[in-house]
């Protein structure tokens, strides 16, 4: 199938789930859009969010990180400066 033909749908034999990791919650815009349009365009693309000023300041948010880490395929991690920040999730990333 040819994925480039606009508004082609991609059914994916099974799901893909792409975790981001970010420093705040400064890219949550774009990615709730992007969220959107993979659900309508390739609904076995599944997008999560997380956001270190969110985890450093909660237990379940940063469970809820590590558990997201665990079943990703793909995880990108953006603007971790902070070793407070980074050092909370580095052992589920290695």
């Amino acid at each position: 199938m040819d994925a480039k033909v606009k508004g082609a749908r991609v059914h994916a034999e099974s799901d893909v789930h792409v975790a981001i990791l970010t420093m705040d919650t400064h890219v949550a815009t774009a990615t709730f859009k992007a969220r959107a349009a993979l659900a309508r365009l390739h609904p076995g693309i599944e997008l999560s969010l997380h956001a270190a000023s969110e985890w450093s300041a909660s237990e379940a948010a940063l469970d809820a990180c590590k558990a997201d880490i665990a079943r990703a395929d793909i995880v990108v991690v953006t603007m971790l400066f902070m070793e407070d920040h980074f050092q909370q999730v580095l052992p589920q990333l290695q």
